[in-house]
């Protein structure tokens, strides 16, 4: 059977068993921060995580990509799009609920409305998620962080899907390997809920604490433009950002998509840029770094081609 053909035998399966949103040939640029990308074979919606069971055993059999999305923030998906399932759990599992010290999100959570509901609990550990656009999923998988607290710090343990077998997969925090911007997951595990152990602290000082830290991302961020957030991984002991200034690349630009003038670690899509101008920027701005201070920077954003995340 051809690849295509099973695409459209998944739609039909999909239309007749399941009670999600389901897209044909959906444009990536719509679901991402950078606004760019090509079509997604198939983009699924499930109603609830009821109707995320019923879809995961017809996706099994077919042999096609699965790709888990949250709020598309940190990702860069290539012109030709994605050839397989897109499943995009912000509708289907976006609960929260905080009972003494802990905090339990489902995947599709936003983690800046994660982070305010346990201010607003009387809970400290996640603040620095105040300003992190994106859920709690892909926060989970790439370790989000900011002002010395990462995601993992503060995970107590989480459920997900083995999208290979079906089966529900438990991991404590002790079970996983985790580090900068990197946590080391099963392939193929769709996370689906965490849970957090959070100090006890006064809301007031906790939202001071979050209203510093977003003064200081409105300064120093570009957030009005369209942008995937830092581009690079800090290297140990410096700031990607730094590396990226002083290599003279701020304002470098390739087609629509430049280098910004406010933080040189981000690349903002200014006006129509491709996929393509991005990943040239990407590696022009690179081999500049190398060039002058002999550092190959490493990609923080997921690069998306026809197959999935090509940089995980």
């Amino acid at each position: 059977m051809s690849d295509r053909s099973r695409v459209e035998r998944l739609a039909r399966e999909l239309r007749e068993n399941c009670r999600g949103e389901l897209r044909e040939d959906e444009p990536m640029a719509g679901h991402t921060h950078f606004g760019l990308g090509g079509p997604a074979d198939l983009f699924y919606s499930p109603a609830d995580l009821e109707d995320l069971a019923r879809a995961l055993p017809l996706v099994q059999g077919t042999g096609l990509p699965v790709l888990p999305l949250g709020g598309g923030t940190n990702m860069l998906v290539r012109s030709v799009g994605f050839r397989g399932l897109v499943i995009c759990l912000t509708q289907a599992a976006n609960q929260i609920e905080i009972a003494g010290e802990v905090a339990t999100a489902q995947a599709g959570a936003s983690l800046q409305v994660f982070s305010r509901r346990c201010q607003r609990a009387g809970r400290t550990g996640l603040e620095f998620g105040c300003g992190i656009p994106g859920t709690v999923g892909g926060a989970i998988w790439g370790n989000a962080g900011a002002w010395g607290g990462e995601t993992l710090d503060r995970l107590i343990r989480l459920q997900g899907i083995d999208l290979k077998t079906g089966m529900c997969v438990e991991l404590k925090q002790a079970e996983i390997d985790f580090g900068y911007r990197h946590t080391d997951l099963p392939e193929g595990l769709l996370v689906v809920v965490a849970e957090f152990d959070l100090d006890e602290a006064d809301p007031v000082q906790v939202q001071a604490k979050m209203d510093e830290m977003l003064a200081q991302r409105r300064v120093s961020q570009p957030l009005w433009e369209r942008n995937a957030g830092c581009m690079f991984k800090n290297p140990p002991g410096t700031s990607a950002g730094l590396l990226v200034d002083r290599a003279g690349c701020k304002g470098l630009r390739v087609g629509g998509i430049a280098v910004s003038e406010v933080h040189a670690n981000f690349l903002v899509n200014l006006d129509g840029g491709s996929a393509e101008d991005a990943l040239a920027l990407v590696e022009q701005v690179r081999d500049r770094v190398f060039q002058e201070k002999g550092i190959e920077l490493e990609t923080e954003v997921r690069i998306v081609g026809e197959q999935g995340i090509e940089n995980p």
